[in-house]
């Protein structure tokens, strides 16, 4: 209670009204020792006159109130020297615009955005020194996200060692995947010889009133008395579910020192889409990906995916471009699936010619992220730390020590103890 003493033997300071002393102490004890109701009631209500009062001569002091520095120029954020260093990291750190970035080869889940990565896996009974004994299987597909009606083909090997196995019995179907799991009946797949293996072909008009997962499973017999089962996750959207359509027209133009590709786009379902690129030099090697990121209606018929200029200049990437792996989703938030997919544009797209000067050299600046500087300044303002965290030492983590550098285990030779 602001203003109160923290017990009776506090002295009797800050105008403490000598009423609220008595009732809290003499009439409070003359009350208990006489055990009647009546003096605990009087007891009551003297010392809640007496709290008011000393609430009205006393009021809590309002917090402390740290002015806000002194507002900075936008424009010279980049340049200022004199900025605390938790500002600069984050100003180094947002450069570029959180929808842009490089690319590079490494980045496969880019490069090949639809790409399948499964690999010969080995059958864990047939584990052996010799690497000839071992059976492995890889049962894959051409993608991951299929949209529309057309046929999807599924592959299975089995080999061992090198060699292919002749399979003595093979079992597999296609089932419905939900939020909760399986759903439906499983529609059985009829595998066939192919050159490397078996082949088979899965309709999705078999499920064409699912949109989502589907899961493939296979059970093999690959010797007497041994069986495998290998399964396969894809994802469907069926056709009548695809929201929106690339119409192939794709269009570039420098526009405020940013290279800006305009996509051609039919919407059957307005909402909030994202729509991703890759963009590559000219001599086809990858330099960015952007991605357009708001809300689409049936009248739009572009989309503008932009380049940011600073970070073309940076990378030294000179033009002509090529524009590639245009894709792209309706989000729905809150459902299962989260994301109706449209069909990608296949093929890459040259631009126009830019001299690389002819980019803008700013770097990345809007609202959001000049306050993000002015609260990272209040902070410093009121003597908050926001040093960037010590990189942990060998074996901190297994010990649950907390990471300290390395220079503040000891005190440097003839530093005072």
């Amino acid at each position: 209670m602001a203003g109160a003493p923290d017990d009776e033997n506090e002295p009797i300071t800050r105008g403490e009204s000598r009423v609220r002393r008595f009732a809290s102490g003499g009439l409070g004890a003359l009350g208990l020792a006489a055990g009647t109701t009546l003096l605990l009631t009087i007891g009551a209500v003297v010392w809640g006159l007496s709290w008011l009062a000393d609430r009205a001569s006393h009021p809590e002091a309002p917090p402390a109130f740290v002015a806000a520095p002194r507002p900075i120029a936008v424009a010279s954020l980049a340049e200022a020297d004199a900025l605390p260093p938790s500002v600069r990291r984050y100003l180094e750190n947002t450069v570029y615009p959180p929808s842009v970035g490089r690319l590079t080869e490494a980045q496969g889940d880019l490069v090949q955005p639809n790409r399948r990565f499964e690999e010969y896996r080995p059958i864990p009974e047939t584990f052996s020194q010799n690497a000839d004994d071992i059976v492995t299987v890889r049962l894959t597909c051409d993608h991951y996200y299929y949209e529309g009606d057309d046929p999807i083909e599924l592959s299975l090997e089995v080999l061992r060692g090198n060699r292919p196995v002749e399979l003595l019995a093979l079992d597999a179907g296609a089932t419905r995947e939900g939020r909760a799991g399986l759903e439906g009946n499983r529609s059985g797949l009829r595998f066939t010889p192919a050159e490397d293996g078996w082949s088979a072909t899965l309709d999705p008009a078999r499920f064409a009133d699912h949109h989502g997962p589907i899961l493939v499973d296979a059970r093999i017999q690959y010797a007497p008395d041994a069986w495998h089962e290998e399964t396969l996750r894809l994802f469907l959207t069926p056709a009548g579910r695809i929201p929106a359509r690339f119409t192939g027209e794709v269009e570039d133009r420098l526009a405020n020192g940013h290279l800006r590709v305009d996509v051609g786009i039919e919407v059957d379902q307005p909402g909030q889409y994202r729509i991703d690129a890759n963009l590559y030099d000219r001599n086809d090697r990858p330099v960015a990906f952007s991605a357009f990121k708001g809300s689409l209606s049936g009248s739009d018929r572009t989309v503008s995916i932009e380049f940011f200029g600073r970070l073309l200049r940076d990378l030294g990437a000179r033009g002509p471009y090529r524009v590639g792996e245009i894709r792209g989703y309706r989000f729905m938030d809150g459902e299962y699936p989260d994301r109706e997919r449209m069909a990608s544009l296949d093929g890459r797209f040259p631009t126009n010619d830019y001299a690389l000067e002819a980019f803008s050299a700013d770097e990345f600046m809007d609202a959001h992220k000049a306050r993000m500087v002015e609260l990272l300044m209040e902070d410093v303002a009121r003597g908050i730390a926001v040093d960037a965290p010590p990189l942990a030492r060998p074996g901190a983590a297994a010990t649950g020590a907390a990471a300290t550098p390395a220079a503040a285990t000891a005190p440097a030779a003839g530093a005072a103890p």
